[in-house]
């Protein structure tokens, strides 16, 4: 379909706002129920199978409306990303339009313009031959005529040029809201008896425009800062099988080394862990990278600001995403700054070992090695 002027002009922008407000504010609700029903079972201080049942079904449930929680919040980015430039494009195409519109210069009048930006000069070039009476050939009105023709094609290409930009916003914004619904479908599909195989990931569509780029750290994985779907938003030290700090095996390990300022930090904290009893090998470092990379964009002054923990006023902060309880439950002496990359890599490492056993157990490395996809830790 070819926008036209009229499409443009009943488009609202601010709908899209306040889907997306919606959308964060479900991100939101979701965690806290989550949580609390967590927290709940394990309050009742179940033993024997029928507790160790109810702990692995929640913790089924928490990975898989973790997942529900991250593609609302891609779909409230979605929603989001082009609300600007859309009312930008709108604003453009009404101003063309009325610049051409604008031009009567009584009795002279403006010009014609049409819903699909055809601009014409026809009722001014009317006015002016019967203003010339007997000398309507004249090469004076030729070329008066021809003027006009002129400064009509040039309003023209203003707002057919405006209409274009303006289709390109909007079939950009239609990809990118396309594909989050998509990917919040196949999450919310998964959801359900655990017992049951998760549906078949979708295709997602393809897109229209090139990927926009922005100043986020490039690596193999997707960006996100602030992760609402960590459980170190809200989690806090529970039992594990560990009996030690040492790691067992999970999942194919992520390959992909960090460089950089992320390969020196990864590097100390390992040294650090290593210190106070944590076997953790070299090639870990990678694992710690692929968490950081999801979890912040590796960007040490990171902080979430919209789930439920920074409504509750404990924010998830720093490279690996921790609220201050958790943090100071897993941070080693002498290590004590969330902010600092060095020792809040030390108290994310500790709590996912603690809390899965190893680095690699961690659900959203599971979910990259077996293609499922990331979810919070």
């Amino acid at each position: 379909m070819t926008l036209t002027i009229g499409n443009v002009e009943q488009w609202q922008a601010d709908h899209l706002t306040a889907a997306a407000t919606h959308a964060s504010t479900l991100v939101g609700r979701l965690d806290q129920l989550t949580g609390t029903a967590v927290t709940d079972t394990r309050a009742m201080n179940w033993s024997g199978p029928a507790g160790a049942a109810a702990g692995t079904r929640m913790d089924t449930e928490r990975t898989r409306t973790a997942a529900v929680s991250a593609a609302l919040l891609k779909l409230d980015t979605a929603l989001r990303a082009e609300v600007a430039n859309l009312i930008e494009a709108k604003n453009k195409v009404l101003l063309m339009r009325d610049t051409a519109r604008d031009t009567a210069q009584p009795p002279l009048p403006a010009f014609d313009v049409a819903d699909d930006g055809t601009v014409t000069a026809r009722a001014r070039i009317d006015y002016l031959r019967r203003a010339a009476g007997d000398t309507a050939d004249s090469a004076d009105l030729q070329r008066a005529e021809l003027g006009e023709r002129l400064v009509a094609a040039s309003h023209q290409w203003y707002i057919v040029n405006a209409l274009k930009t303006a289709e390109d916003t909007a079939n950009r914004a239609v990809t990118q809201v396309q594909q989050a619904v998509v990917e919040l479908e196949h999450a919310y599909g998964v959801l359900g008896d655990p017992g049951t195989a998760p549906v078949a990931a979708p295709t997602l569509p393809a897109a229209t425009n090139p990927p926009m780029t922005g100043d986020s750290p490039q690596s193999e994985y997707p960006t996100t800062s602030g992760s609402p779907t960590s459980s170190l938003m809200g989690g806090t030290s529970t039992d594990s099988d560990s009996g030690s700090p040492a790691l067992s095996s999970g999942a194919a390990a992520p390959t992909a080394m960090p460089t950089g300022d992320r390969a020196e930090w990864i590097k100390e904290a390992i040294r650090v862990l290593r210190e106070n009893g944590y076997d953790i090998d070299d090639s870990e470092a990678a694992t710690i990278a692929l968490i950081i990379e999801r979890e912040s964009g590796g960007n040490p002054n990171a902080i979430n600001l919209w789930d439920s923990n920074a409504a509750a006023g404990i924010p998830s902060k720093g490279l690996m995403q921790t609220i201050d309880p958790t943090f100071n439950s897993y941070s080693l002496p002498g290590h004590s700054d969330i902010w600092n990359p060095v020792d809040n890599i030390i108290a994310g490492t500790r709590y996912a070992i603690e809390r899965y056993g190893s680095l690699g157990n961690v659900p959203g490395v599971v979910g990259v090695s077996d293609g499922s996809g990331y979810v919070g830790y």
